[in-house]
């Protein structure tokens, strides 16, 4: 009887529970092949090395806005204190260590509970902060803001040469969207939403980027769920989506970046469930989404160059030739529908744009310096274009010399063009509020901003945030190397583990030598977060056998001094 009493039983329900859960788990290192191997790893060695680079930067200095030149963003580097960062860096591994005495705790949290928990919190503070400070759109933004209200009331003239729109004559009597054709994409997205909610003020696309934040922070969630297969490890994702508020103080920009971030997102987690599942019902929602990604942001074209190379390699891997087909057909739909909507707004207007500024002479502006930082806008690309009367070939011709003359200067002068990138990578990466303050601080407001708004501006409120943005970024981009380092340890490199890394590789690589602004950065900083959250899970699961086998021959020595006597 005493045997019987401690044998223990097997749940056949739970075993088939358990091992269909493992069926559906890709066997990452069976099933990879030599070409996925060697592509991912590829890439994570770039992105280790780039953000090896700015995790090592970010502790010894940061970032900032020059407070004396605000409005003009002009970027100054300080020197941080190093000694407060190690410490802090210290402090917090010890706090994360003594949390783990809890894990037992944490472990019976139901994460569909931590989810809705994580959408809602994201949400309420982006309400209360949009409606607090009420920012009116300017620059850009209030173009498309113009464009789109008209346009919802059946008005284009701000579409026609000539016409007078808001800061019309900066553009030297030609439509905005002679330079820009492609923010055509978010005026759509803009004049749908406006014809539901009213043209009065931009506050409807503001609610809408809220709530976008909310579910882009629970698609990470869910990927995070997904490729990692572990309930603490997304538990720390939610943690640190939740210590995530950029995002959502700039919630008040009305403009096409965290629509089309959320969209990307959401794009990503069905084309990684493809990747896992092999349904191709998956690829419809990822391509439908991408494509909504293209129009509300053009530079999430950053995906698609990511989804495309992956698919390949799925494809060569799994000879799963509809992953090709798809490639092709997402970058026909992506490029096809922003034309579209480009010749549907021509139509109305009766008028016809010019191809606009082209890549070339963004790589113009990002390889010449600016009074804002290295790299950032400085108006080349649009003069350039205007003077040359928007002729786009003789434009990038133009832009061409240019380029060359400032590569020859910098084979010349290697010490200057460290300096260059380095200054502007780290104007971008390491200024930690990534300008989410800024874009609603230096505008107009509907009405006068309440005390949360004030004590962000300008009192204590935003100096803690400040503060805590630096420290808080610091651990991400080390969390993050250490997470793509402990990925290629324990062989989680995959197509799936890697597409986010290849999409914040494009986005690094891009910015780097295209034009650069940190707020730019902002939507990539998301992206970071499923692999730090493994690079802490593995931290605290780590054995240290090492570590503690050298500890207790410390701990001997004095034993032995003591025997000696």
């Amino acid at each position: 009887m005493g045997q019987t009493k401690n044998k223990k039983t097997v749940n056949p329900v739970k075993n088939k529970t358990v091992n269909s859960l493992k069926n559906k788990t890709v066997n990452t290192v069976k099933k990879q092949n030599t070409v996925e191997y060697v592509v991912v790893n590829i890439i994570c060695l770039f992105v280790f090395i780039a953000f090896g680079y700015i995790a090592i930067m970010s502790f010894f200095q940061t970032s900032i806005i020059d407070p004396q030149n605000y409005v003009s963003e002009v970027i100054q580097y300080q020197v941080d204190n190093v000694a407060l960062n190690i410490l802090f860096t210290v402090l917090f591994t010890v706090f994360v260590f003594r949390m783990k005495r809890h894990y037992d705790f944490f472990a019976k949290i139901n994460m569909k509970y931590m989810e809705i928990g994580l959408v809602a919190f994201s949400v309420v503070l982006g309400l209360i902060w949009i409606f607090s400070v009420a920012s009116v759109p300017a620059a850009d933004s209030y173009n498309i803001f113009e464009t789109a209200t008209e346009a919802a009331k059946g008005d284009y003239s701000s579409l026609i040469n000539g016409s007078q729109f808001y800061n019309s004559d900066y553009y030297g009597g030609y439509s905005y969207y002679n330079f820009y054709p492609f923010q055509l994409g978010f005026v759509f997205i803009c004049e749908m939403i406006y014809r539901i909610f009213g043209t009065a003020n931009s506050m409807p696309i503001q609610v809408i980027n809220v709530f976008c934040v909310g579910l882009a922070y629970l698609g990470i969630a869910k990927i995070t769920k997904i490729l990692f297969k572990r309930r603490s490890i997304e538990f720390i994702a939610i943690l640190m989506l939740a210590g995530c508020f950029q995002l959502i103080l700039f919630s008040t920009f009305a403009y096409g970046n965290i629509i089309g971030m959320c969209a990307a997102i959401w794009a990503s987690y069905f084309l990684i469930k493809y990747f896992q599942t092999n349904k191709y019902v998956l690829l419809i929602p990822c391509g439908v989404l991408l494509v909504l990604s293209t129009l509300a942001k053009y530079n999430n074209m950053i995906y698609l160059v990511a989804f495309v190379v992956m698919l390949i390699v799925h494809t060569i891997k799994n000879k799963k030739w509809q992953s090709i087909a798809f490639a092709l057909a997402i970058c026909i739909a992506t490029a096809g529908t922003s034309n579209l909507v480009i010749m549907s707004y021509e139509s109305r207007a009766n008028t016809e744009f010019s191809s606009g500024v082209s890549q070339t002479l963004y790589l113009d502006m990002g390889l010449n310096e600016s009074y804002m930082a290295p790299g950032w806008y400085n108006g080349i690309a649009l003069n350039t274009f205007k003077n040359n009367n928007l002729n786009s070939d003789a434009a990038s011709a133009q832009a061409w010399n240019d380029i060359n003359s400032r590569l020859n200067i910098m084979a010349n002068n290697p010490s200057y063009a460290v300096d260059f990138f380095g200054k502007k990578i780290i104007s971008q990466w390491n200024e930690p509020t990534f300008e989410s303050i800024w874009v609603s601080k230096v505008k107009q407001h509907s009405y006068n901003i309440n005390g949360i708004g004030k004590s962000m501006y300008e009192g204590s409120l935003g100096q803690f945030f400040e503060l805590y943005f630096n420290l808080y970024m610091q651990i991400i981009y080390i969390l993050f190397a250490v997470g793509i380092y402990c990925m290629f340890l324990h062989r989680k490199t995959n197509i799936e583990t890697v597409l986010l890394p290849l999409v914040i590789l494009g986005g690094f690589g891009y910015h780097m030598l295209f034009e650069g602004k940190s707020q730019y950065i902002l939507t990539y900083i998301v992206l970071l977060i499923p692999v730090s959250a493994f690079a802490l899970n593995c931290i605290l699961n780590g054995k240290y056998v090492k570590i503690k086998e050298f500890v207790a021959k410390l701990k001997k020595i004095p034993e032995n001094k003591e025997a000696s006597t």
